[in-house]
Order: structure tokens, then sequence, then C-alpha cells
């Protein structure tokens, strides 16, 4: 065998992409009576994918903590093995969690997958690119038609349930029980080393989709309906995005 094809066969052996047989080991491996060959690859095949089990456990710190050493540990033996490492950085392993959750749901904790779609918001802010944010002296100077830019680590993220809450009582060591269904919308952004989250309410977070969409604020403040209080609100809102530096620019319309 080459170098080339020894190697492949290694990687393949290591990832489980090739199964522990006898006579594929025999082109390239040698063991002992004590270790033999199948033994000697299966310790590297073990240790590979308790890594991948260990970096999911890293990403998804309070899915782990609600389910156990022994539940996590089957739950991510099951998704590396439907969904092997495709990126060179192992912390990238986890972004198809919340959608195997969902097509494998657990009957008596449907909010799972919503967890996990939390926790991995919050890892994708934790890693995303920084940029410089602007104050909101520059939504007193934005006319009606102007638009907003957003900071590249802001995620919005939308669940059937309330994942905020069932992740601030898990890190709280506090029982959770299943949450009702319902749809819930939270912001996750990066407070410098930070990554914080809040819920938003309805009028918010579809104000915020419409801003992100790049509408104009005109059309944004409409979401906060027409009540004595909506202008308010909507003024609250849109200053707090300011103030917590999800506003990275603030494009004016042209004259004309």
């Amino acid at each position: 065998m080459t170098l080339a094809e020894t190697q492949a066969l290694f990687h393949g052996l290591v990832t489980g992409e090739i199964p522990l047989e006898p006579p594929v080991l025999e082109q390239c491996f040698t063991g002992t009576t004590e270790l033999p060959a199948i033994d000697r690859v299966a310790i590297y095949r073990n240790m590979y994918a308790s890594r991948l089990v260990e970096a999911l456990r890293e990403t998804f710190l309070n899915l782990a903590r609600f389910l156990g050493e022994e539940r996590f540990a089957a739950l991510g033996a099951a998704y590396v093995a439907e969904h092997p490492s495709e990126h060179h950085d192992v912390g990238c392993i986890g972004r198809r969690l919340a959608g195997f959750l969902r097509a494998h749901p657990d009957p008596e904790r449907p909010d799972l997958a919503d967890l996990a779609e939390l926790e991995w918001a919050r890892n994708e802010v934790f890693f995303a690119p920084g940029s410089a944010a602007v104050g909101d002296e520059a939504l007193a100077e934005a006319g009606a038609k102007a638009r907003l830019a957003f900071a590249p680590s802001l995620r919005v993220v939308v669940t059937a349930h309330d994942a905020a809450a069932v992740w601030k009582r898990i890190g709280a060591g506090e029982p959770v029980d299943p949450p009702a269904a319902g749809v819930s919308s939270v912001s996750v952004w990066r407070r410098g080393f930070d990554v914080v989250h809040c819920a938003l309410s309805v009028e918010e977070a579809s104000a915020l989709r419409a801003a992100r969409e790049g509408e104009t604020l005109e059309v944004i403040c409409e979401f906060f309906g027409a009540g004595p209080d909506a202008a308010a609100e909507a003024h609250a809102a849109i200053s707090s995005w300011f103030a917590e530096g999800w506003i990275s620019g603030v494009h004016r319309e042209r004259a004309g």
C-alpha cells in the first residue's frame, strides 16, 4: 500500500467509516499476542469518538447537565454516528444537533431541540467576528427612511418552547418541568467577552426581523402597533438595540 492509501485506511478505521475487520487491518497493521492489531486501532477509534462527544459537551453545557453523563454520552454517540465530523475544527461538530433532536425527539422532553438550538447560537456568537457599534445618537439623526446594519455576532433564535427559561433554570440547578409549547424568540449577542441572551416580545421580534431584512425605521416602528404608547415602545426597543451594541451602522436615505 502507498502512504496515501495507508493514511486513508487509518482515517476510515479511526472515524468509523471502515469497519474494524481483520482482513482490512492486516493490510498494513500488525499486533502482538497481548495486543492484536484490531485492539490497537480500536484505542484510537474510541479516543476519537470520545473526543467528539466531549466537544459536544463543551458546547451544550446545560443540555449535558440536564441529561446527565450517561444519557448525554448515549446521545452524543448516536448523533456522531449519524453526523460524522466534516470540519477540521472539532468545535463545529454540534451544528446539526438541534435538527437531530427534532428528528429523534424525546417524547417526554420535546423542548430539548430548542435548548440545543439556543446553546448552538450562543456558541456561534462567542466565535463570531467583532464589529464597531454606533451610539444611539445616530438614531436621533436618522430619518424615517433610514435602515440599520447589524453586528455579525447578533443571532435571533425562534423556538417552539421557551428555551431561555429552561436554560436559566438548568444553569441555576433548579427543577425543570417541560415547558408548554409556544413560539418564543430570543436574541443572542456578545457583551465584551460574555455571551448573553434575552427573550423578545412578539412585537420586538417582528420588528427586529424586519430591520435585519433591510426595512426602514418607518416600517419597523409599525410593528409596535398604533396605540397611545406605540411610539414610546418602538423608541425604547430600538434604542436598546443601540445600547447593547447590536447596530453597526445607520444608512440614511440619500437626498433626491
